[in-house]
């Protein structure tokens, strides 16, 4: 079936009526790096999985105007979604998942778990929305068992033990799966390999989701991936605008019709091509 066709039964804003005579909702993609792994945390690699020193976790964020919504990252015959590292991508094999949402909060503190590779729509685990550590307080941070993730280097700015990204809430969002189930086998800890490739479907929150501070930071947590390679991405996203049924969508290259292209949608050895 083709993509599109797909997504106009089933999500019915997801190809609406573009929103072209106002501003862009989506101002640019953030790549945060969240955390760099040391020694320690790889004394969980016997039953967590691989772990190589100095794995970088980065999250992506869309950064969203206040009013607008997230409601799909896709890839289509015209625009491919990519994400993809130079090695693989760290699965977790103890409590990891391939959406954010159904990581339990109580193993989050264990072992290398917070540092796992999935997709999502606001979530960084079980009731907990992920957001800059920048933007964190240091209540309610996540104290690890042993010396996992205590790691201070300065690459990678405010160390977990003092700020976490995450903030604790009900009903976080929750992503829906179009055509995509066999491509996001590749965050799954039975299932090794390092791209993530869609040409016809998508990652989705029907009726849109919006940041845990959606009235000034919008910034909706879309990927955390952990590599010890390079990472780089090309994105299309979908959000809908303040006006109810009209959406806009933005390419990562290439924009036909309405669509909107912005730099920051390219990351890495993509941006090089």
């Amino acid at each position: 079936m083709n993509f599109k066709f797909f997504i106009l039964n089933v999500l019915t804003i997801f190809f609406a009526t573009n929103y072209t005579n106002a501003q862009q909702g989506l101002e640019k993609i953030i790549v945060e790096k969240y955390y760099v792994s040391n020694e320690n945390d790889t004394a969980a690699n016997e039953y967590a999985g691989k772990l190589p020193i100095g794995s970088t976790t980065y999250r992506i964020y869309a950064d969203l105007l206040p009013g607008y919504k997230f409601l799909a990252a896709y890839g289509s015959p015209e625009h491919t979604l990519r994400i993809a590292s130079t090695t693989t991508f760290f699965n977790n094999e103890d409590h990891g998942a391939i959406i954010a949402n159904v990581i339990p909060y109580r193993t989050l503190k264990k072992n290398t778990v917070m540092l796992d590779s999935w997709l999502s729509v606001g979530a960084a685990g079980e009731d907990c929305y992920g957001i800059l550590k920048s933007d964190d307080d240091s209540t309610e941070t996540v104290k690890h068992e042993k010396k996992f993730l205590s790691n201070k280097g300065k690459s990678f700015g405010i160390p977990l033990t003092a700020r976490d990204g995450l903030v604790r809430s009900e009903n976080v969002p929750r992503p829906f799966f179009f055509h995509i189930d066999s491509a996001a086998k590749v965050f799954n800890a039975l299932h090794k390999g390092g791209l993530f490739e869609v040409k016809n479907g998508a990652w989705a929150c029907l009726g849109g989701s919006k940041g845990s501070d959606s009235l000034t930071n919008n910034r909706v947590l879309i990927a955390q991936i952990t590599t010890d390679g390079e990472l780089s991405f090309e994105l299309n996203i979908q959000v809908a605008t303040p006006i109810k049924g009209v959406s806009q969508r933005f390419v990562a290259k290439d924009p036909i019709e309405d669509e909107i292209c912005i730099p920051s949608l390219i990351y890495g050895r993509e941006r090089k091509k």
